[in-house]
């Protein structure tokens, strides 16, 4: 609960600090700005969460800037409208509830589907100012959320997602190998080429090594999607640990080791929350 409850409250912290400075001159009318992109894009990623942190940013500004009920209601309408047609529209239409943008059908669905939703939202000049800044700001932002940072999205529970490898590493070498082997030939079934796969083999073995020194009991599981970037999470109980963080009587090969993941990483993340850690590395 903690965490829909964060995801909200950083949804309408984005579209107030998008929408207040542009009301506040009042020289743009109260459906203009940047923010309209948000509620395509956040609405498609985090379904409800995205649609009611836009409308809670969206109230907070008005109250804060101009409070006008009805244009108020109809900016929380036209939220909505866009934001639960690309969420239900992906997931009914689309094979891969994951969202992104790889391929023409992804576009033309995305396209199809906010153009629908703006349709919904009524008058024509508020439909043109959605679905223009959907395009040309919100294509980008989906791509940048789907392809390189892996935002995690809101699935609905009746399309479960199952990464393309998942396995478990205990302390000893038998089971690393055996990861190695399920990771290769989930790889190879997906065409990734074999320094891709050496590439995340490294990052995940050196990461392991590291998890293992300070817990030498965790037992480490281990998801991964295969796209255009890899995408690698690794979680495991105990105290907290954050493995890039180097401590100062580590020796030079814990530290080069160290250096060689944040050098080959896109992204390389950590978390601790009720218990567990949680590490993200995007390569």
């Amino acid at each position: 609960m903690r965490e829909k409850l964060k995801l909200i409250l950083i949804c309408a912290a984005a579209y107030f600090l998008m929408d207040a400075p542009v009301q506040m001159t009042q020289i743009l009318p109260y459906y203009a700005g940047i923010k309209n992109f948000l509620p395509s894009v956040l609405g498609l990623f985090f379904g409800a969460y995205g649609i009611a942190g836009c409308m809670m940013g969206c109230v907070l500004s008005a109250c804060l800037v101009n409070p006008d009920l009805p244009a108020v209601i109809h900016e929380c309408y036209c939220i909505a409208a866009t934001g639960l047609v690309m969420f239900i529209g992906w997931h009914i239409t689309a094979k891969s509830h994951r969202p992104s943008l790889k391929s023409w059908p992804d576009y033309a669905r995305y396209i199809l589907l906010l153009a629908v939703g703006c349709i919904l939202c009524g008058k024509l000049n508020v439909s043109f100012a959605y679905f223009i800044t959907g395009l040309t700001i919100g294509i980008p932002v989906t791509i940048l959320f789907s392809s390189l940072l892996y935002i995690e999205p809101v699935i609905p529970k009746r399309y479960t997602y199952f990464p393309d490898a998942d396995f478990c590493l205990l302390p000893n070498a038998e089971s690393l190998e055996g990861a190695n082997e399920i990771l290769e030939m989930s790889a190879m079934k997906r065409g990734v080429k074999m320094k891709r796969i050496l590439e995340i083999q490294s990052c995940i073995e050196e990461l392991a090594i590291r998890i293992q020194k300070a817990h030498p009991d965790a037992k480490i599981s281990v998801s991964i999607i295969f796209g255009e970037a890899i995408s690698a999470r690794l979680h495991y109980g105990g105290k907290k640990y954050n493995p890039f963080m180097l401590e100062k009587n580590e020796d030079e090969i814990d530290i080069m080791s160290l250096k060689i993941i944040k050098h080959r990483a896109i992204r390389a993340s950590f978390s601790y929350s009720g218990g567990e850690n949680f590490v993200h590395v995007v390569v």
